[in-house]
């Protein structure tokens, strides 16, 4: 079995339905998959068009939950693109590749430190500003 700290088995599951990879470190990731980037936990590898639900899916456990549809209803917003906007507007150390983008899009300038920034290596762009 899968050694799956530091989530709980719930957590676990969650990431399962959103079809996340355990996280790796962004020194060892390969940035050239489609991937979502959290500081504190580091490189989720998502198939396309499962980036929403994983960044939904870490909101959910930055406010105590499990499942972004409970902190959609938690915070008002809608699931999932509602809360994949708000993760990536307020993570700090927040990014993701789409499949279907050449840029790795973060929330602000202020989103990724220099050292992010040099390791991901690639254009980053800014859908809030």
């Amino acid at each position: 079995m899968l050694d799956v700290r530091p989530f709980t088995d719930q957590q676990w599951w969650s990431m399962c339905d959103a079809h996340m990879s355990l996280p790796e470190p962004l020194s060892k990731a390969d940035l050239t998959r489609p991937f979502v980037y959290d500081r504190l936990y580091g490189v989720f590898y998502v198939p396309p068009g499962h980036h929403q639900h994983a960044m939904s899916i870490l909101l959910a456990f930055r406010h105590g939950h499990t499942k972004g549809l409970a902190v959609a209803e938690h915070l008002g917003l809608e699931f999932s693109h509602g809360t994949a906007d708000e993760w990536l507007r307020t993570t700090a150390g927040a990014c993701f590749l789409s499949s279907v983008g050449k840029n790795v899009l973060a929330g602000s300038r202020d989103s990724l430190s220099v050292l992010e920034r040099r390791i991901i290596g690639r254009q980053v762009s800014y859908a809030f500003g």
